[in-house]
Order: structure tokens, then sequence, then C-alpha cells
């Protein structure tokens, strides 16, 4: 559960911020979101957002689950 966060955060992220520097469209959004990370808006930031939300997706994606487990008795 925790890669599958992880990886589908990542890629959305990293897929949106690519599609907003290729086309220039929702760049306010995303200067926004980057200023909120520790990166830029730019390529370099988009890799480092992306590496953040594989992190941060996996812990939470590994947390749901392990709480999901210990909760739910089948």
């Amino acid at each position: 559960m925790g890669w599958a966060v992880a990886i589908f955060d990542g890629a959305g992220v990293f897929l949106a911020m690519s599609f907003s520097l290729l086309t220039g469209r929702v760049s306010y959004v995303m200067s926004r979101a980057a200023a909120l990370h520790w990166s830029s808006y730019s390529w370099v930031g988009a890799l480092v957002m992306a590496i953040e939300h594989i992190a941060v997706g996996f812990i939470l994606g590994w947390l749901f689950a392990w709480l999901y487990n210990l909760f739910v008795k089948e």
C-alpha cells in the first residue's frame, strides 16, 4: 500500500508540474505549490517535489495500511 500511494502521488505531482511547465497553464497554482516545498518552479523543482511526495506518500500509505490492519478484524 505504501509503494502504491508513493508512486501515484509522486507521478501525479511530477506530471502536473510538467504540464504546467510545458504549457504555461496553471503556472500560478504550481508556483504557489512549489513555494510550499523545498523547490522552485522549474524542472529541478518538479523532480524535488516528486521525490518529496514519493517519500511522504510511502509513509502515509504504510501508516494507513498499518492502522487499517490494526483496527479491522475479520
